[in-house]
């Protein structure tokens, strides 16, 4: 493998297990990755994927090398790094939160980005696939609870908040699920466990105009005078192996900003 960014096709190929989304994951034609793995298989004398179930699944020798390749790649790129980090060099910033902080510091955020940066922003919900895309390098960064996650993942613990009820406590109970909070725990039951949720949603907007006639949990910051049997810690999620890289600094730096200006009061 003369050529480095084979290497990033093969990888890309490893990941996606299609031509057609390796092609969009590292921005090239479909073709010119159905060329290089063709040079690759000749090159390595090995089929390295061979077509399952409309999916590229690799050959033993393949799935033994690719960790390897994806770790040597990843080192390569952090050596590479100027050492003097601008945001106006980024061409594209993604990150994914969860949706009480997207509503919260979205619009903010967006804006800090763009006050140092002409990069593309991405700003998207946390969903159950967000986890997987902070490893695949699809997405930069996050906001999600402080939890048991993989140790390929690095948490910093963000913001500290209690529950509390909110909205006409006369009415019926609304459960807001969060994607990998709270679809299988009931946290309102600490507070009351007579409570049995009539309406569930897992979109906030709905949820703010419910409350006129239905009630709630929400979440503030933890210096708020009711005392509260329910604390959750929000944390920035990263992938550990680029918890050093500049634009991660930044962007955690950023996310700091913001919720001190915006949700700790």
């Amino acid at each position: 493998m003369k050529d480095l960014n084979s290497l990033h096709v093969f990888v890309a190929l490893f990941e996606t297990g299609s031509t057609q989304r390796a092609a969009l994951k590292i921005g090239r034609s479909q073709s010119h990755i159905s060329k290089t793995l063709a040079l690759l298989r000749t090159e390595l004398n090995d089929p390295l994927f061979v077509r399952h179930n409309n999916r590229l699944e690799p050959t033993p020798f393949a799935a033994q090398m690719a960790p390897r390749l994806k770790s040597a790649l990843e080192q390569v790129a952090l050596a590479i790094e100027p050492e003097e980090f601008s945001p106006t060099q980024l061409e594209k910033v993604t990150i994914h939160m969860v949706e009480p902080f997207l509503i919260r510091i979205g619009k903010p955020l967006i804006s800090a980005i763009r006050d140092q940066s002409e990069a593309v922003i991405e700003l998207r919900q946390w969903n159950h696939l967000s986890q997987s895309l902070i490893l695949s390098d699809d997405v930069d960064i996050g906001v999600h609870i402080l939890s048991d996650k993989p140790q390929t993942l690095y948490q910093r613990r963000l913001h500290s908040g209690s529950g509390y009820f909110s909205g006409n406590l006369k009415g019926e109970f609304v459960k807001y699920v969060v994607a990998g909070v709270n679809e299988y725990t009931d946290y309102f039951k600490k507070m009351d466990s007579s409570i049995e949720p009539k309406v569930l949603v897992d979109n906030y907007a709905l949820m703010d105009q419910l409350l006129d006639e239905r009630f709630t949990i929400r979440y503030t910051d933890e210096d708020q005078p009711e005392s509260s049997l329910v604390r959750l810690d929000s944390a920035v999620v990263m992938k550990a192996t680029k918890r050093n890289l500049p634009k991660n600094i930044w962007l955690n730096e950023l996310l700091s900003q913001m919720v001190e200006k915006h949700i700790v009061q």
